[in-house]
């Protein structure tokens, strides 16, 4: 956050949400402040369609799909979206089908999964057609339904070729793994099969912590551990790049000793996933400068040592040393790198 976003968020801050803008809140991270003062303005003016719509998507958006129906059902067409994807989250298929329409394709996506769901099969592939059209083979779970349906209607050789896309543009989609883990369970292939099948029972308690994780995330969208819990999630299914990004948000948003779990976990990416040792260094050395932690430098000196680089080793844990001139494990680190204690 930075410019006229980033000024405006450090006094809602600074006032303590005290008269501040709903939007100002939300934009800090306040959700809960923020969807507060809403309904307080919505009270004094309850005519206000706009601001209603805006706080049924905020929660929406908060997971409270409950209270998102219950306060949309007065918006008219305006609010279907938000009815149907309540709906749907509510896990009632038949009633989120009344108000789902077709203009984006997470409205199809859900539209394609209810109706399969309540086994209309056939009009699940004339959404999931235009749904394709849309996505245009970029979408790994669109790739996974498109397999499903050509394995329904008898046609496996198309089942696995969309599977096996899908699998292209996401190793860890669960609906590919199990799809052509069971569509290959017998005959010759059976070992892939069964690999595949396996995978999917591995990464299926992975994507549950990750969907916790970013819940969290849209929840506390300011707090650093959240997203550090969602590069945790990531990198525990492979997705480096993704944990990455993660791990760089919660790096900036942390401060204090709440950096260095951050930072620990960031550098260890890095150096063991990247095998970036300079970039594991300087985002451990970076957030000592900010938060003096002789953790992030013995960590450095780690990673050094790991690397081959025992002079650039002895230097970091010779400068943790002065930070904490009685910890036993680091004059054993110096002693047998043979550095002076």
């Amino acid at each position: 956050m930075n410019g006229l976003a980033g000024v405006l968020a450090a006094a809602v801050l600074a006032l303590g949400g005290q008269g501040a803008a709903p939007e100002e809140l939300w934009r800090a991270g306040r959700r809960e402040e923020a969807l507060e003062a809403w309904w307080r303005e919505q009270e004094r003016a309850p005519g206000d369609r706009a601001r209603l719509l805006r706080i049924v998507e905020a929660e929406l958006a908060v997971h409270r799909y409950a209270a998102a129906l219950e306060h949309a059902r007065g918006l008219g067409p305006e609010g279907a979206r938000v009815r149907g994807t309540a709906l749907y989250r509510l896990g009632r298929p038949a009633e989120a089908l009344g108000e789902l329409g077709r203009g984006s394709a997470a409205e199809l996506a859900m539209r394609v999964d209810a109706l399969e769901m309540l086994q209309r099969f056939e009009e699940a592939d004339r959404e999931l057609a235009e749904l394709a059209r849309v996505t245009e083979g970029q979408s790994a779970s669109v790739e996974a339904m498109l397999g499903r349906s050509a394995v329904r209607r008898g046609d496996t050789a198309a089942g696995e070729r969309h599977f096996r896309r899908a699998l292209e543009l996401d190793p860890v989609e669960p609906g590919a793994l199990h799809g052509l883990g069971l569509l290959l369970r017998s005959g010759d292939r059976r070992p892939e099969g069964l690999a595949l099948l396996k995978r999917h029972r591995e990464v299926t308690p992975l994507l549950d912590q990750l969907e916790f994780a970013q819940r969290g995330v849209d929840l506390g969208p300011t707090h650093a551990a959240n997203h550090a819990a969602v590069g945790d999630a990531q990198r525990a299914l492979g997705r480096v790049d993704a944990a990455l990004e993660a791990y760089r948000t919660a790096d900036r948003l942390a401060s204090g000793d709440a950096l260095v779990p951050v930072a620990l976990r960031h550098a260890r990416l890095l150096a063991e996933d990247r095998k970036d040792v300079a970039s594991a260094v300087r985002v451990l050395e970076s957030a000592f400068e900010r938060c003096q932690s002789a953790k992030l430098l013995v960590r450095a000196g780690d990673v050094l040592a790991e690397s081959g680089d025992k002079s650039g080793a002895r230097e970091r844990w010779t400068r943790a040393l002065v930070l904490r001139p009685q910890d036993a494990e680091i004059r054993a680190r110096l002693e047998a790198a043979g550095g002076k204690q």
